[in-house]
């Protein structure tokens, strides 16, 4: 193995920390998209119980009920809006892990590098 060359480590710290920059930088969105994730399902039951809650009220059945709550405009629309902020949502976190992997990377090519020195015989001069 060759001896690292001094522009390869300053090249490789140089995309670590932005790397660690980004992460910084994307914190409170990925909060907010592990929240939206996590919480799918949730407001997916509820957005429906909203819509059928009207039909079990006129006195329809439960199966009925979700049905034409499902069948309602509105409820597509919200639903689409729901499905539009979880896909929004797992992009963020996946932009995350992108940066995540390039700082785990650049971490091990540096540590990579340092025993490489390591291993160097020393020159006189």
């Amino acid at each position: 193995m060759s001896a690292p060359d001094h522009s390869d480590i300053v090249m490789i710290e140089k995309r670590f920390r932005e790397a660690a920059k980004n992460m910084h930088t994307m914190m409170g969105n990925v909060a907010s998209s592990i929240t939206i994730i996590d919480y799918d399902s949730d407001q997916r039951k509820s957005l429906l119980a909203r819509y059928a809650v009207k039909h079990i009220k006129t006195g329809e059945s439960a199966a009925a009920a979700d049905t034409l709550a499902r069948a309602d405009e509105a409820y597509q629309k919200e639903l689409s809006g729901l499905r539009d902020a979880y896909e929004l949502a797992q992009s963020k976190r996946k932009e995350y892990e992108n940066e995540y992997i390039s700082w785990e990377t650049g971490r091990s090519l540096l540590a990579r590098q340092r025993e490489t020195l390591k291993t160097l015989p020393e020159t006189e001069q």
